[in-house]
């Protein structure tokens, strides 16, 4: 369904947002945050200075996935199939410390 008045539909593809054009306010918040952390880093150095250990990790990693990008997450059937494309796969298994190569070979086992 189109618009019938040329003026109409030119004031709506103005207010509309588009990919690809910054949205103002989005811009000004940001600006604003940003001048409200900056005016208060000593105070927010003090805070973070007074909470134990644990919690001042926690509130760094909390604070990071605002920060840092996101890593994407990927399955282990989609690094085989990086495998066979030239990439070998290594697997780390954390419970016991130990490297497990994905070799079905067992080449670096020295057998």
């Amino acid at each position: 369904m189109g618009f019938r008045d040329r003026e109409l539909a030119s004031m709506a593809g103005k207010m509309s947002s588009r990919e690809g054009v910054p949205n103002k306010a989005t811009n000004e918040v940001r600006r604003a945050f940003q001048q409200l952390v900056e005016n208060n880093l000593p105070q927010m150095q003090t805070d973070l200075d007074s909470l134990e250990p644990k919690e001042r990790i926690k509130f760094m990693l909390d604070m990071a996935r605002f920060i840092l990008p996101q890593l994407q997450s990927i399955s282990i059937d989609d690094l085989r199939e990086k495998e066979v494309q030239g990439f070998n796969v290594l697997t780390i298994n954390l419970k016991n410390g130990s490297d497990d190569s994905n070799d079905s070979d067992d080449s670096n086992s020295g057998n």
